[in-house]
């Protein structure tokens, strides 16, 4: 594994950051309307002071920028290192895009709790993190898995304040939730 690459080619990363950006957008292209103002609704933030608002751009700004730096770096030549990074991209993959479904397809006033939503309070990122740190590993790169792994420690933060939001919304309901459903996957 090496910190940085820059390398332009064919064979590089970009493969996945495309994938990772294409595939929510074209499932809610299929979903016509709804798709549209399902994800519309997906990219709102809840309630946040300024200084939380600051915190979130840093904490989210690796999943804008890994996906850039993604461009220049080659899949790595070491099988081990590109089958455990594609054994963590494709699962963290398919449970983001379960989770954006599952959230643009509920009404606004629904609280999700069924699906990948019911092992995970917040699957989309806790998918979202397999995708990256199978990255780090598929490209054999130590800033993405670093960024991977800031990026996981940091959306601890953002689930909690999103996690403010819901039980204001719904309090009892989401109180329960809590209470039965871990706040990554399973068991932690």
């Amino acid at each position: 594994m090496q910190w940085f690459h820059f390398e332009i080619g064919w064979f590089n990363l970009w493969i996945l950051a495309l994938i990772i950006f294409i595939t929510p957008v074209l499932l809610n292209i299929a979903r016509g309307e709804r798709g549209k103002t399902g994800l519309m609704r997906a990219t709102e933030l809840p309630p946040m002071s300024q200084a939380e608002h600051v915190a979130y751009m840093l904490v989210m700004s690796p999943q804008f920028l890994l996906p850039l730096y993604a461009i220049f770096v080659p899949f790595t030549t070491n099988t081990t290192l590109l089958i455990v990074g594609l054994l963590l991209f494709t699962p963290g993959q398919t449970i983001r895009l379960k989770s954006i479904w599952d959230y643009t397809t509920a009404t606004p006033d629904e609280l999700i709790n069924h699906s990948v939503y019911r092992i995970s309070r917040n699957p989309g990122y806790f998918g979202a993190a397999l995708v990256y740190l199978g990255m780090g590993f598929a490209g054999g790169s130590w800033l993405i898995f670093a960024m991977a792994l800031y990026w996981f420690v940091g959306y601890q933060w953002v689930a909690t304040v999103e996690e403010r939001f819901c039980l204001e919304k719904w309090p009892e309901e989401f109180a329960a939730y809590k209470q039965k459903t871990a706040k990554n996957f399973v068991f932690f």
